[in-house]
């Protein structure tokens, strides 16, 4: 019997991943486990000579169309795909509209979160965020395939609010799902009590820096509290110096595999999650996998169930005060809602004709 083929395709390197990538690692697992032989095409597959030439295209175009750069990096990245890997394929999947591209191969294409949401790092006035809703809505409406984002709070978000002035095609909502046999198999371990811990990316949209000013907060009214932070970012180093002038009884632990991950997460009593920006959040599911009181915006766009203590503003105060009166029982969640399993038939459910799945 021939294999199933599917091709995944993420527009990044292997050593900057984030929720796009896993997706694409824990779909791939979905897929090999049921029989299908699958590759995952990165910016790393690319020759040496060429994999760079995106981010140049982003910083030229930035430089003079600010913020269009983020629209022609996938322009490029698309091109550079198509030339060295248009390969046939029982299904293709797109880890990000800007580098998709319709074809006769049944195909499916992610919207993780878009650009015009999620450049908090990036200065935009008014009119260039405008500019480029525009720009996405028309490749948002130009696939012709199905087009999938990660949970229904953000599909309710893109269309009620974000690309409310634009008419978008259909789209469909798988939530994500990770492999949760690798949460049963991790050893449990003695939590820290007092103990925070934060895992992601360090940049802007993720606000570590407010992050720092609750737990400093919370440090000058006990000081038995603990933070632990996972994760590389560009502002590492600036976080670092901020505990390290305050004088904060922080770790950084820096970049971890997925299971050491699991397994310093389970040291811990308290998930903080200072994000301004989410669309779904991978980080607040394998915190609730991992017995974790969670903590985070209540206005985030992401299962209302992964939220376990939620704030209604961005003021340290609050934040401070509702974490030194937390009830130390985390609330339950229905975990069979996000395995990688249910995430990968819905995906080929809604990507593939009935026969050919």
């Amino acid at each position: 019997m021939v294999k199933k083929t599917a091709v995944i395709y993420y527009g990044g390197f292997l050593s900057k991943t984030g929720g796009a990538f896993m997706h694409a690692k824990t779909i791939q697992g979905g897929l090999l486990r049921m029989g299908w032989d699958v590759s995952i095409i990165t910016l790393d597959s690319l020759p040496v000579w060429c994999r760079y030439l995106p981010h140049l295209v982003l910083k030229f175009f930035n430089f003079f169309c600010n913020p269009l750069g983020f629209i022609y990096k996938g322009y490029a990245i698309k091109v550079l795909f198509k030339l060295f890997f248009d390969i046939k394929a029982d299904i293709r999947i797109f880890e990000d509209i800007y580098f998709a591209w319709n074809s006769e191969v049944p195909s499916v294409t992610m919207i993780h979160a878009v650009w015009s949401d999620n450049l908090q790092a990036f200065f935009m006035s008014t009119e260039q965020q405008k500019r480029l809703k525009r720009f996405e809505a028309d490749i948002i409406n130009s696939l012709t395939h199905t087009v999938i984002t990660v949970s229904q709070p953000y599909l309710e978000y893109l269309n009620k609010e974000h690309f409310s002035d634009y008419s978008l095609k259909k789209i469909d909502v798988v939530e994500l799902g990770l492999e949760q046999s690798e949460f049963i198999g991790i050893p449990a371990t003695v939590r820290n009590k007092g103990s925070i811990v934060y895992t992601g990316v360090l940049e802007a949209r993720k606000n570590i820096t407010f992050l720092l000013e609750v737990f400093k907060k919370l440090s000058s009214n006990n000081p038995a509290y603990k933070l632990t932070i996972i994760g590389d970012g560009p502002d590492k180093e600036e976080l670092v110096s901020f505990a390290k002038n305050n004088d904060l009884n922080v770790v950084f632990l820096g970049r971890l595999e997925h299971e050491q991950v699991i397994i310093e997460l389970r040291r811990h009593e308290i998930y903080l999650h200072a994000s301004v920006k989410e669309s779904f959040s991978y980080s607040l599911l394998e915190a609730k996998l991992s017995g974790l009181i969670t903590c985070a915006y209540k206005k985030l766009q992401v299962p209302a169930e992964f939220i376990d203590v939620a704030m209604n503003s961005f003021d340290v105060d609050e934040w401070c005060g509702r974490i030194l009166s937390i009830d130390m029982i985390p609330v339950g969640f229905e975990s069979c809602k996000y395995t990688a399993e249910r995430m990968t038939l819905s995906t080929l459910n809604l990507a593939l004709p009935s026969g050919a799945r």
